[in-house]
């Protein structure tokens, strides 16, 4: 950000940004995140947002990416730090990127530009992951499994990657943080399920500086996950909803939208609530009208077992191994009120064992239309 002088002030072609503060306490890096609003309208009636190009979806699909990190024995997990204020925009648009500030609330106004990519404009996830792509190539030659890891296994500014052998993994670890430190970026919040693995890490690159230990604490919520890396589970957590005679319908749908399950494996719990949601559309109920007597009470029976959800995991690794024979198998089934489906994987070794597990719920449409051996020539 840099201050704008009085003489080069030219309002006639120029976007002054709205923005206020953000405060995240439970944030482990950033507590304070400044918010810009590029779809607030200009006097010409017409917002940043709605004359800038979003340009197209670059970004790896979530449920494929926690499928593949799924296949592979060590993993690990980080965040590039502040990745959009490490890249630069083009300095003749950066006029497009004004504010206004100042310091201390006795200072005058001042005039700022944002020199970087912004949170908030609709281009900047385009901009920032296309920049990313572009670093893959730069650097193939030199880092090939930087790369692939920048290409394949990236959802935005979050990693999520691995490998079948410990020293491979390293390895990777090693050329990613070398190729982002060549275009300025930094690796922050490392996790992951071997401690060989987080090993010469300055301490204060990992999620918690005493993560070395992997003790029963070390968890983190990996794109909206919760993960645990010391038992290798994905898990749950679920606050609290207090219990009263009655909800709105507003209430109950603020409550479902908040279970997030891109990979289905809440589906029996999720199909639920959205039943009862049917039923209380089918009422015609009011949004700030409270649930009919039936309702109410299905309602209640459903929050009555609602932090049964925190006692839910599922193991983050199925057992692949490359030597294996890989099996898909799925099921489906459907009723009047509601259709339900889940893939299963099957895994039989050299020594003639079977291991299977559960691979996706309902969710699974995404995995039906992927290409398998593209999945795997990745894994």
């Amino acid at each position: 950000m840099v201050q704008v002088e009085h003489d080069d002030l030219d309002f006639s072609n120029t976007f002054y940004l709205p923005h206020h503060a953000v405060f995240k306490p439970e944030s482990s890096s950033t507590k304070v995140r400044v918010v810009f609003n590029a779809s607030s309208r200009s006097s010409s009636g017409l917002s940043l947002n709605d004359i800038l190009f979003t340009g197209p979806v670059l970004q790896n699909d979530l449920m494929l990416l926690i499928i593949r990190w799924r296949f592979f024995r060590y993993v690990f997990n980080g965040d590039i730090e502040k990745m959009y204020r490490q890249i630069l925009v083009q300095p003749e648009e950066s006029k497009f990127q004004r504010l206004v500030f100042r310091y201390n609330p006795n200072d005058d106004l001042k005039v700022f530009e944002l020199r970087t990519v912004t949170f908030g404009v609709n281009c900047a996830p385009f901009l920032a992951i296309r920049t990313l792509q572009q670093l893959a190539t730069d650097v193939e030659e030199k880092w090939p499994l930087a790369a692939k890891i920048l290409r394949r296994m990236m959802y935005v500014d979050d990693a999520l990657a691995g490998t079948h052998e410990v020293s491979l993994a390293i390895k990777a670890r090693d050329e990613l943080i070398a190729a982002l430190s060549s275009a300025g970026f930094s690796m922050r919040k490392w996790t992951s399920n071997d401690e060989r693995i987080l090993q010469g890490l300055p301490s204060g690159h990992l999620m918690n500086e005493n993560f070395l230990e992997i003790d029963d604490d070390s968890n983190t919520k990996t794109l909206g996950i919760r993960w645990n890396a010391k038992q290798d589970r994905f898990y749950f957590s679920t606050s609290p909803i207090p219990m009263k005679d009655n909800f709105t319908k507003r209430e109950v749908l603020s409550i479902i939208a908040k279970l997030f399950d891109p990979a289905g494996w809440l589906g029996p719990i999720i199909v639920l609530a959205k039943m009862l949601m049917q039923e209380i559309w089918s009422e015609k109920t009011d949004w700030d009208e409270f649930l009919s007597t039936s309702c109410a009470m299905k309602w209640r029976q459903f929050l009555a077992d609602y932090d049964s959800i925190n006692k839910i995991t599922i193991s983050r690794w199925i057992g692949f191994k490359p030597s294996a024979i890989l099996e898909v198998h799925g099921f489906c089934d459907a009723s009047e009120k509601a259709y339900g489906a889940c893939i299963y994987v099957r895994l039989q070794y050299e020594d003639g064992s079977v291991r299977c597990h559960l691979f996706s719920g309902d969710n699974v449409y995404d995995f039906y239309t992927c290409d398998l051996n593209l999945l795997l020539g990745h894994v």
